[in-house]
């Protein structure tokens, strides 16, 4: 319960390292640019120069209080604009680095819109998991009341 308090009061200075920096996104004139939650760290950039700034800066903070970024676990996701979008395939071609380690490049990430600005991966994935969660109600309770029934639904599926 204490490790994730811990994990933002170590992490505070390069949090405010990134927003000195003034490159990564804003919402208004809200930085938005790291977003840190439990053990993870969202790094939001307009561009693939505000990016490399942003993880010189956790390079540089990582060497300094020997925190190391795990560039294996680190993922890129770049969403083009609508009128850019005939640059996907050039995307292979830019790669972003942490501790000299490659990040791996995706095309869409779970939660989220994927890199076309599709959430129809998204919604499939979601209606899966329902009917899957359907499906395992009834094959294990199918001969209890419906009064039963109906809570493990609200339970389990909602």
């Amino acid at each position: 319960m204490l490790s994730p308090v811990l994990f933002c009061v170590y992490l505070d200075e390069l949090l405010h390292a990134l927003s000195a920096a003034k490159v990564g996104c804003y919402v208004g004139d809200i930085f938005v640019g790291a977003l840190a939650n439990a053990d993870d760290l969202v790094l939001t950039a307009p561009s693939a120069t505000a990016v490399r700034k942003m993880l010189a800066i956790c390079d540089a903070y990582s060497s300094e209080y020997t925190r190391n970024f795990n560039a294996a676990k680190s993922k890129c996701l770049v969403v083009l604009p609508s009128c850019k979008r005939y640059l996907t395939p050039l995307l292979g071609k830019y790669w972003w680095y942490i501790y000299g380690n490659c990040f791996i490049l995706l095309s869409s990430w779970t939660y989220i819109l994927g890199s076309q600005l599709s959430d129809e991966q998204d919604i499939m994935s979601r209606r899966n998991a329902f009917i899957g969660q359907v499906n395992s109600v009834l094959c294990r309770f199918g001969k209890f009341p419906y009064v039963v029934k109906t809570r493990l639904f609200h339970s389990y599926c909602s």
